[in-house]
């Protein structure tokens, strides 16, 4: 489907954010005060109680080897932490303002000619599909270059939609909407052939393409704020963007998803400073048209697939966004992270299992993605990588193991008898939760109570799913389109769980170890 038109100067009705929360001021009722107010009574209450402990217990009656043992691992792990909190805040502060205005400076003079897009909509429910494309066809429309989108869809209805909202806008002669019916057979597959669709256009080399999922809305300018930032730095390969979502589900889910981005914030700031990111994100990323369009890139998208020791060759479900990632990253380009510019997904637990349960799921595929990407990235090598981004591979290797054994030891200086040391060990794992959300929050623009304990849980439980998709990293799932893979032989699927329950044994032989020593003293 292609539609001719010239530009339209009036304000679309397509640039509000359809289906978006919209935040109205208002004084609160009592009951709502109440519902607002006690996480935060019951937080302050904690903390209070914890900073009380850690300051009136008895430190003479704490063995001095309890401090070394737990003092190692927790200065690895907070001064690694602490280290990302002073690059973040540099980026933040002093890095990112002065390439944005850079990138201001240089105003309509930039050298970009031509916008593609690659959408992969995948049984979209209607509003959400309405509100996507009616922002990226804003947002195309105010950037005032020509644009091609190749919209991956799955049904006459999203064709019809696309139409409309066309139609709405004015029918501009210089936006081309180019739709691509996808098989349902993975959304690899639908990118492939989106790309093979661009790269047929033959787009000049001052081109750039934006790489969009199906249900995340664009806030205005966002575009624009992307191609001049990308025109003012011509080494750049690719871009990022912040996130945020509107959750379905309870406030429980909702906060964990806040907490989730304002990690990701920090993280990817830090990162930023070093030219080079962890993740170029599925949601919303910008590429320039030359990467996207070259073989190799194409071929991983569509045919990923990693080497494992023990479970052979494993072809990947899920994860395109690492697998673009990883060939950008072996080709020696330059990444960056946009703090300014919003991208906003719709967000849902995939079942009605509860929050644990689901939540499982997700990070199930989330880190069984980041570990199938992990091995081959280290494997290009610090100079490719870069010093710190290198060491961040090593170390998300290195945590989940750091975080467990602290776990153990603290379960172990339980049963042997030493319930003041379990104590002190709590207490100040709620007031370390309580800074590190603090401090993700200060930079981020919010906070919430509930998050110290949503940290923990992320850490503590994501750690041993981390461990436990080390040794079945052919665990494959995709939520939405009900695909699952598990491609790997009954013999290896054995051997994977022994060296799991081993490694479990391990981690407690280690603390038991480490107990003992804190006995001695």
């Amino acid at each position: 489907m292609e539609k001719h038109s010239q530009f339209s100067s009036r304000s679309l009705p397509g640039s509000r954010s359809e289906g978006l929360p919209v935040h109205r001021a208002r004084g609160l009722q009592p009951t709502e005060f109440i519902e607002r107010s006690w996480p935060w009574a019951l937080g302050g209450a904690i903390l209070c109680l914890a900073v009380t402990t850690l300051l009136k217990w008895p430190h003479s009656a704490v063995p001095s080897r309890f401090f070394l043992a737990f003092g190692f691992i927790a200065v690895w792990r907070y001064s690694w932490g602490t280290l990302h909190f002073i690059r973040g805040l540099l980026y933040l502060g002093f890095v990112f303002p002065r390439r944005r205005a850079a990138a201001a400076a240089l105003g309509p003079a930039h050298p970009i000619e031509h916008i593609f897009g690659v959408i992969c909509s995948f049984r979209i429910p209607e509003t959400q599909f309405r509100a996507v494309y009616r922002s990226l066809i804003a947002n195309c429309i105010s950037s005032a270059i020509p644009a091609t989108l190749v919209a991956s869809v799955t049904s006459d209805r999203d064709c019809a939609i696309l139409a409309e909202l066309l139609e709405e806008a004015g029918n501009p002669e210089a936006l081309r909407i180019i739709v691509q019916f996808q098989r349902g057979d993975g959304k690899r597959e639908a990118m492939a052939m989106a790309l093979r669709a661009i790269a047929r256009e033959q787009p000049s080399r001052n081109s750039v393409t934006v790489l969009l999922d199906g249900d995340v809305v664009l806030s205005p300018c966002a575009l624009a704020k992307c191609i001049d930032f990308m025109a003012a730095n011509p080494k750049l390969a690719a871009v990022t963007t912040n996130n945020d979502a509107k959750v379905e589900g309870g406030n429980l889910v909702r906060h964990w998803y806040q907490l989730r981005f304002a990690q990701r914030h920090l993280l990817m700031s830090s990162l930023s400073l070093s030219g080079r990111l962890l993740v170029l994100t599925g949601r919303f990323s910008l590429y320039r048209t030359s990467e996207v369009i070259k073989p190799a890139f194409i071929n991983i998208i569509e045919r990923d697939s990693i080497s494992h020791w023990l479970h052979g060759r494993i072809k990947l479900l899920s994860g395109d966004d690492k697998s673009a990632w990883h060939q950008v990253l072996k080709d020696g380009g330059r990444m960056a992270y946009l703090p300014d510019v919003l991208a906003t997904s719709f967000e849902a637990m995939p079942g009605n299992r509860g929050f644990v349960a689901e939540s499982t799921s997700l990070m199930m595929r989330w880190f069984g993605n980041m570990r199938r990407e992990n091995g081959r990235a280290i494997g290009l090598g610090v100079k490719r990588c870069g010093p710190f981004l290198w060491w961040c591979l090593v170390d998300q290797r290195i945590s989940p193991w750091t975080t467990q054994l602290g776990c153990a030891m603290a379960i172990v200086t339980l049963l042997r008898g030493h319930p003041d040391l379990l104590i002190i060990c709590a207490a100040w794992v709620v007031m370390s939760r309580t800074i590190l959300s603090a401090a993700y929050g200060a930079i981020y623009g919010g906070f919430h109570p509930a998050w110290p304990m949503l940290l923990l849980y992320t850490q503590y439980w994501g750690s041993a799913l981390k461990i436990y998709m080390a040794f079945h990293p052919y665990l494959q799932s995709w939520t939405r389109q009900g695909i699952s893979r598990k491609e790997s032989s009954k013999p290896a699927r054995l051997a994977a769980t022994c060296l799991h329950l081993f490694s479990i044994f391990f981690i407690a032989v280690a603390a038991v170890s480490v107990a003992r020593f804190m006995g001695e003293s």
